[in-house]
């Protein structure tokens, strides 16, 4: 358990103590009130008002799920996570233009909470060391340096707007790292926030399915009040080999598989381990795992090896014989389902050699390195690589390198690497076993993302982009209360190959 008092921050807020509390919505007569009138109002707004038809019923709900939920650290990032997998890609602040996406705003917003909970000792974030912050503080000033080489080099008005939402996505990520990193309080806490990401992943799993079977599609119906769709940002269903490729509310079908991909070791570590709802908790394992090939791309399927592969290797061989008769479940329903979708997928990788998309991919080097030989450590600037001026970069490293310089990139690879080394650490060292669990299923998170990357621009949609970087900030906030802030006498004892090593290294 973390050392930090459980009294400060809520006492300042005036939220108080947590107390469990089981509550039934037939004993507050209210809340049964709010729903019933939530649902007739969407009624009566779908008949006259249809644009406001999903705001009546959104609100309602955050409302009755206010109310059944504790306030507390977790509540920012719940509405942060509605606000990424609720939402459609394509709806912004229409002033703002791409950068005006809510879910980035809300992160730029708990950046200034962190900062203002720094401010005051007494208001209970963790003040001692986290490697995540150290890594951050290296982020700002590379990213700086590299805003100022562009200022020198001289932009275009393109670049210049770039350059802007660039630091702004920066401050959007420092938001979610920090304050995930630092104010998450127990392990309980992280989670009620990894619940919160694999419902959120099986939503979008739910709308693709309904598009990818023409049944409906939810991303043109849902329409918010102050909300506009930007024209350039997402296209919701494509087309191939015969299939509906589907995104459900993503930007993309590679970004709505790979964030599947993500929270399905999650989805199962929360499912093998929980002590009430099992149904549910199986129920959403099985909406993301048979949402992934909707995706009907190669990405999702190399992060969901990835994912299971680091996940998977450390569950009990018991738990794998058991889940074995479920997967093979699962690939008989997508075949049923879908006949031919399953080869399709199969000449995805088989006929790599002939595909288009593989050659683009190839060519994306040159092109890179041909300019970032003029700027090597710090790049031309972040944000600066505009596609209408350059071209579209399928590969997140490739678009760091030109845009940060080789510095940026260094850093943004210790990000994947010091999440996945956090997560790692609580798999060997925690004395929870549900921590430990937790830990290694976000390694496979935050691995299948980082792979993941090097096939498409991965921090250039705004769903892929929160969700690392919460996944991220998660491990080091489980690193902190289930490791560094446990007795060592309570720790796991080091691996057969430490001990050799210390060993080896300090002989008696």
């Amino acid at each position: 358990m973390s050392g930090l008092p459980r009294s400060g921050l809520r006492a300042r807020l005036g939220l108080g103590e947590f107390i469990p509390i089981e509550r039934r919505i037939d004993k507050h007569p209210w809340l049964a009130t709010a729903a019933l009138g939530g649902g007739a109002l969407a009624t009566v707004a779908e008949v006259f008002v249809p644009d406001l038809t999903f705001l009546a019923l959104a609100v309602t709900a955050l409302l009755i799920g206010y109310a059944f939920s504790p306030k507390d650290e977790v509540t920012g990032l719940t509405l942060l996570l509605s606000l990424t997998f609720l939402l459609p890609a394509n709806l912004v602040i229409a002033p703002l233009g791409q950068a005006g996406v809510p879910s980035g705003l809300l992160a730029t917003g708990l950046f200034l909470i962190w900062f203002f909970l720094r401010l005051a000792p007494d208001l209970g974030t963790d003040r001692r060391f986290q490697p995540l912050r150290v890594l951050v503080l290296l982020a700002v000033v590379s990213q700086l340096a590299s805003y100022a080489a562009g200022q020198i080099r001289g932009l275009s008005a393109l670049e210049a707007s770039g350059a802007n939402s660039g630091l702004l996505g920066e401050l959007s990520a420092i938001g979610v790292l920090l304050y995930t990193a630092d104010t998450l309080r127990d392990i309980r806490a992280v989670r009620r926030v990894l619940t919160r990401v694999t419902m959120g992943a099986a939503v979008l799993a739910f709308v693709a399915a309904l598009q990818f079977f023409d049944i409906v599609d939810l991303s043109k119906m849902i329409r918010v009040p102050g909300l506009t769709v930007h024209e350039s940002t997402a296209d919701f269903v494509q087309s191939r080999d015969g299939f509906n490729r589907v995104a459900g509310l993503a930007t993309h079908p590679i970004e709505y598989g790979v964030v599947l991909s993500m929270a399905l070791p999650l989805a199962l570590h929360l499912a093998l381990t929980a002590q009430r709802h099992k149904p549910a908790r199986w129920t959403i394992v099985a909406m993301i795992a048979g949402g992934i090939p909707l995706s009907v791309g190669r990405s999702a399927i190399l992060a969901t090896g990835v994912a299971l592969l680091v996940y998977l290797g450390s569950v009990r061989l018991r738990a794998l014989l058991n889940l074995l008769p479920f997967a093979i479940a699962g690939f008989v329903a997508v075949q049923a389902g879908a006949p031919g979708l399953l080869t399709s997928i199969k000449g995805l990788f088989t006929n790599a050699g002939t595909d288009p998309s593989i050659q683009g991919r190839t060519d994306d080097y040159a092109a890179v390195f041909g300019l970032w030989q003029h700027h090597p450590f710090f790049g031309i600037g972040p944000g600066t690589y505009v596609p209408k001026l350059y071209r579209v970069l399928d590969n997140e490293y490739l678009y760091e390198l030109v845009t940060v310089g080789v510095v940026g990139l260094a850093v943004g690879l210790a990000l994947f690497g010091t999440g996945y080394s956090l997560a790692r650490r609580v798999h060997r060292s925690a004395p929870s076993a549900d921590a430990r669990g937790m830990g290694q299923a976000l390694a496979g998170s935050i691995a299948a993302a980082a792979v993941a990357a090097f096939t498409f621009d991965a921090f250039g949609f705004a769903i892929m982009f929160i969700t690392t970087h919460l996944l991220i900030g998660c491990a080091a906030a489980l690193w902190r209360v289930s490791v560094r802030d446990v007795p060592d006498a309570q720790l796991q004892p080091p691996s057969w190959i430490s001990r050799l090593a210390n060993q080896s290294w300090h002989p008696v």
